[in-house]
């Protein structure tokens, strides 16, 4: 039996002007669906879609299905994801100021990284400028936290590379080159580094802790060396274009929704880093052996890595003169916030 229900004029009016109001923001992410970011992702876009009664959600396209993860600034600035996230390490040339937030010494806690670079934002308008240059708006930093190598073999020092090929990241590609460390680097994206590993083309690669399960590493190599020096961030964006065709109460609920989702992205990195190594090692089927490096080995490491960072102030003065006071305030605010969390919690 059919039921057949009335609705009055009003309520199917009000009905009709939702529906043809509602919107969905395609989001580029290079991540799998599991990973612990993901899911905090997934869990922003339902608290979105609830704040707004359903008229905005968001869709995502995981593992680069939309866009690939080098492409993503060119992907969101031309409109083609609405959402991404976006590698400045991926984009320098475009986004120098930003690839600031990437350091190659010191912290690499995700939530200092986080407060920081916040504050720095703040206080230097130049950020926000270069990306409105690119038709961009910042709604997130997500500190991926320190490199580690992941491989064949430990790396106590630059000498075990011994000629090898790896994947290596920005600060330890410089190093490579201005050091002469006898290594090849590979460019390969973060996405690739298991197929790499897999068919051999490099033997070794930097990665992150949070990258170890979501993209299956421990199948394809057996060390991890833990340098905990410095670390890599991803900023979230959103066109700038589809931003200011939101009404203004779509903006105000994204608006409110960014510290806790800033503060989402830090705890997750804070407690996948946390337990991961302890996880690996222990793997039924596919362990790793984990290595940290001593503080003697870590300071080699230092030396060669320290000058990675000035090169970059260096090359981002050359487009914006404010770089060595951003540099040089981030590092304030890095400090302030890693004294603070000594003496308190983080804020979770």
């Amino acid at each position: 039996m059919k039921i057949l229900t009335v609705f009055p004029l009003s309520v199917a009016l009000a009905l009709t002007v939702s529906a043809a109001h509602a919107r969905t923001l395609s989001f580029s992410s290079s991540s799998p669906p599991s990973a612990a970011t993901s899911e905090v992702l997934k869990e922003w876009a339902e608290d979105l879609a609830e704040a707004t009664d359903g008229e905005l959600e968001v869709e995502f396209y995981w593992q680069q299905s939309l866009s690939k993860l080098g492409d993503n600034l060119d992907a969101v600035a031309s409109g083609l994801a609405d959402m991404a996230v976006v590698v400045p390490a991926y984009s320098r040339q475009k986004l120098p100021l930003n690839y600031l937030s990437s350091t190659s010494t010191g912290t690499g806690d995700p939530w200092v990284i986080s407060k920081a670079w916040r504050a720095t934002r703040d206080a230097f308008p130049a950020i926000t400028e270069e990306e409105v240059n690119e038709n961009v708006k910042f709604l997130a930093i997500e500190s991926i936290g320190p490199v580690i190598f992941v491989g064949d073999k430990i790396y106590k020092s630059p000498e075990d590379f011994d000629n090898a090929t790896m994947r290596l990241s920005s600060h330890y590609a410089f190093a490579a080159q201005n050091s002469g460390w006898d290594v090849n680097p590979a460019r390969i994206r973060s996405p690739e580094t298991y197929t790499s590993l897999e068919k051999g083309t490099i033997s070794g690669a930097t990665t992150y802790a949070n990258q170890l399960y979501p993209f299956r590493l421990n199948e394809v190599a057996d060390y991890v060396t833990r340098p905990d020096l410095g670390q890599h961030s991803s900023m979230y964006y959103i066109n700038l274009d589809v931003w200011k065709d939101l009404s203004d109460s779509e903006r105000e609920v994204i608006e409110a929704s960014l510290d806790d989702l800033n503060k989402a992205f830090a705890k997750a990195e804070v407690n996948e880093a946390a337990s991961v190594f302890d996880r690996v090692q222990k793997d039924e089927t596919y362990p790793m052996e984990i290595y940290e490096l001593t503080d003697e080995e870590r300071a080699v490491w230092a030396e060669a890595l320290a000058p990675s960072y000035a090169n970059n102030v260096s090359k981002a003065a050359q487009v914006n003169p404010a770089a060595p006071e951003i540099g040089e305030a981030y590092r304030a605010n890095r400090e302030a916030a890693a004294e603070e969390l000594k003496t308190g919690d983080y804020p979770w």
